[in-house]
């Protein structure tokens, strides 16, 4: 059994991402149960998908519940850390995108803040943006953050099983790309990460 919550901004592209871990949890006979929340704009605004395996009753994880937290975004992170167990794991991706909240009340992005509320978690850094650029293709973001979370073990879910998800969620021109996205990510998290914060 694990909970996940998925936490970034419109366009980062979690929703795919939490959907083809539920796809391919899906395939090895497992109970899954998901549910996503929408802020103020489709792209920019606030995202959280919380994506629960096994024998859960509730799509919704209880505070202090979530095993883990993929972070697409810094302060939407920050923002989810309630949700996170003690001794849970977040898998970061340093990207900062200005909130669209910020912007309406022209206030600064709270980097000092967001750095204070994170230290005692010790996130694991992915350079999921960095990685996308690297593989010339700035939309894989999420299959490298997929990627990661695969290479935590708690998803208990076969790299088969993620493969054939990944054929189900792009068209097959795309499926290269994402399985270079997907080793890259696996390959930081076992390898190269680093704690930050």
């Amino acid at each position: 059994m694990v909970s996940i919550v998925f936490a970034g901004v419109g366009g980062q592209g979690l929703i795919t991402a939490a959907n083809m871990v539920g796809k391919a949890a899906v395939t090895e006979g497992k109970n899954v149960l998901m549910t996503e929340l929408h802020g103020m704009a489709q792209r920019g605004g606030s995202i959280l998908v919380e994506v629960r395996i096994g024998d859960y009753k509730s799509a919704i994880i209880p505070l202090g519940m979530a095993d883990v937290i993929v972070g697409f975004e810094k302060l939407e992170t920050a923002r989810n850390l309630p949700k996170l167990k003690k001794g849970g794991t977040i898998l970061l991706n340093e990207r900062r995108i200005h909130p669209i909240s910020l912007t309406i009340k022209k206030e600064s992005y709270p980097d000092l803040a967001i750095e204070e509320r994170l230290k005692d978690h010790n996130p694991i850094k992915v350079e999921a943006d960095q990685i996308a650029l690297d593989l010339d293709n700035k939309r894989v973001v999420n299959t490298v953050m997929t990627g990661a979370l695969f290479s935590t073990g708690l998803l208990e879910i076969s790299e088969e099983s993620l493969h054939a998800a990944i054929k189900g969620s792009f068209p097959e021109k795309l499926w290269e790309a994402n399985f270079k996205a997907f080793e890259a990510g696996k390959r930081l998290s076992q390898v190269q990460a680093t704690r930050v914060l």
